[in-house]
């Protein structure tokens, strides 16, 4: 490892080298990541002897600001046990210059950087159960102190020990998240990627945000793929009616390579589109998929949805047909029961 590698430039209010000190304790001895909020640096904690992950805010009036709004949140969660609740142990906060930073504990990899690595298609069910139930678990206490993640991904959600089987997991990154209490219909965060379909379209808001996120990711498991990689909202939306396209392609009449979603099955809803209808974290943790000392003949098996993959295009054609679908999205957002859940494929 060089002794001399940097944060890259894109930073430029940072300077981050390793082998130097940042605040009064910690020694800088790798870079972990980068962000627009700053630089994600190994350290160790020359108090305590500790490997920590430094999170080092840029010092831009918006960084600083979002930074303590995190420290804030980040305040609230330690009434939650770190490693039963499945999140991430946050250390506190110093300052290293004008620079707000962060500490929290290393961990591996992150799921995405996991599931690339593995080089298959999708994950088994046995490695993906205890995945689901580790991140519904986690959702299940944050809603329950009114806590609401609003930007889950893969890149969220972090491995603790990839040599250990079954893996353990663990959320990250609170930079997004917020109190269900003052989330308001129009609020925008996250990716769109994993974003649910009624905060696209600025309709009412709850926590099963969280829950549709989660839907997507069991999804992208199981195919080794993202389901909704859109470049722009219509992209993004218009896969959901492909997939789910109630009231445009009705059963039995749909693309042959999406028709298999229909078997998913209707319980868990996870990917209700109607957010009044998609479970709750502490509902799903009740699931049968979850119940102890499940073993199918399908476990041992990666999921094949090769004859499901979307060829996704770069951009749709925003055609006339293609708006009309749209509006019929938005009106089953409020108004209509959908294709609930992906979450039986494994069953």
């Amino acid at each position: 490892m060089s002794l001399r590698r940097r944060a890259s430039k894109m930073n430029n209010t940072l300077d981050i080298i390793t082998g130097s000190k940042l605040g009064k304790r910690h020694i800088v001895e790798d870079i972990l990541g980068e962000g627009g909020f700053g630089v994600v640096a190994k350290c160790q904690n020359m108090c305590t002897g500790r490997t920590e992950a430094v999170k080092v805010n840029r010092c831009e009036p918006d960084d600083m600001y979002q930074a303590f709004v995190e420290i804030s949140l980040l305040k609230r969660l330690r009434c939650l046990n770190a490693d039963t609740c499945n999140i991430v142990e946050w250390n506190g906060y110093f300052f290293h210059e004008e620079n707000i930073c962060m500490t929290f504990e290393v961990l591996d990899v992150s799921l995405d950087t996991y599931l690339t690595q593995r080089g298959n298609p999708g994950l088994p069910v046995t490695e993906i159960r205890p995945v689901l139930h580790q991140v519904a678990t986690a959702l299940s206490h944050l809603h329950s102190i009114g806590v609401v993640h609003l930007d889950l991904k893969p890149e969220n959600i972090m491995v603790v020990d990839r040599t250990q089987q079954p893996v353990r997991v663990k959320i990250i990154d609170f930079g997004l998240s917020g109190l269900l209490s003052e989330i308001k219909q129009g609020l925008r965060q996250g990716s769109t990627w994993y974003m649910a379909p009624e905060m696209i379209l600025a309709a009412p808001l709850n926590e099963t945000l969280d829950m549709w996120s989660l839907g997507v990711i069991a999804a992208e498991l199981a195919m080794g793929c993202p389901l909704y990689p859109g470049n722009i909202d219509y992209d993004v939306l218009s896969y959901i009616v492909e997939t789910q396209g109630h009231g445009c392609h009705p059963e039995g009449r749909r693309n042959s390579r999406l028709s298999c979603l229909d078997d998913i099955g209707h319980r868990m809803s996870m990917l209700h589109l109607d957010a009044g209808q998609r479970v709750k974290a502490r509902e799903a943790l009740q699931h049968p998929f979850f119940a102890p000392g499940v073993q199918r003949k399908e476990d041992a098996q990666t999921v094949d949805l090769s004859e499901v993959r979307v060829q996704h295009p770069a951009t749709f054609n925003l055609n006339e047909h293609l708006k009309a679908k749209m509006g019929m999205l938005l009106c089953a957002c409020y108004n209509f029961i959908f294709l609930d859940s992906f979450i039986d494929l494994f069953l």
